[in-house]
């Protein structure tokens, strides 16, 4: 009778035991998430890749013009690059309990200064956009690899990407454009605004004016 009890008492140890070892921490959930993103992304498969973002970003990727229309010849350009991109994980560690962190991927992309030495003869030539971009090859285009810091934040009981269109720049290796990009975006709305701003002193001397009459 005893010894039945102590094979039990063992067989529940190892039981135990194992559970414990098969489930998987916070940091091999989030680094799942944010592989299967990537991988999703360089396969263009947008519906897998809003498995692994937050609920409030899946209709934005959704809705990304170049995602709408990825299938236009002229994007075959950045589809190429998409699909060439490659990630490896580097660093990082998500604490048990935490709901967001960080994890660090070397992603190589292609070198998006590469192209001016490549299509230089075309663009002498004052060949068109759409040609210069049809002239390039891929294939020939330089790597670069660059350390990323990725944010993750859990939603539920899931861990998910939290800056997608970070990880899209940087696959298509536009990473290092995003300040530009974003200052341009700035400059474009303090324009828009002193606009909005000079219509209304506009405005308001023409009504001063009418008054005065």
């Amino acid at each position: 009778m005893k010894k039945k009890l102590l094979w039990i008492a063992m067989a529940l140890m190892l039981l135990v035991a194992l559970g414990a070892c098969n489930k998987k921490s916070d940091t091999d959930m989030a680094k799942e998430s944010v592989e299967g993103f990537m991988t999703a992304l360089g396969q263009l498969k947008i519906d897998d890749a809003q498995k692994y973002v937050l609920e409030k970003d899946k209709d934005a990727l959704k809705d990304d013009e170049f995602m709408k229309e990825m299938d236009k010849p002229e994007n075959k350009f950045f589809i190429d690059i998409l699909k060439s991109a490659k990630f490896e994980f580097k660093s990082g560690e998500i604490k048990d309990g935490a709901e967001e962190g960080k994890l660090v991927y070397a992603i190589t992309a292609k070198d998006m200064m590469s192209i001016i030495s490549q299509s230089m003869d075309d663009i002498l030539a004052g060949k068109s956009e759409e040609e210069i971009m049809a002239g390039i090859d891929v294939s020939k285009m330089e790597e670069k690899t660059k350390d990323v810091e990725i944010e993750v934040k859990k939603e539920g009981d899931s861990w998910k990407v939290a800056d997608p269109e970070k990880i899209m720049m940087e696959m298509a290796g536009i990473g290092d454009f995003a300040g530009l990009l974003d200052e341009d975006m700035g400059d474009e709305d303090a324009s828009e605004a002193n606009t909005g701003n000079a219509n209304m002193a506009n405005e308001n001397t023409a009504n001063e004016n009418t008054s005065e009459e």
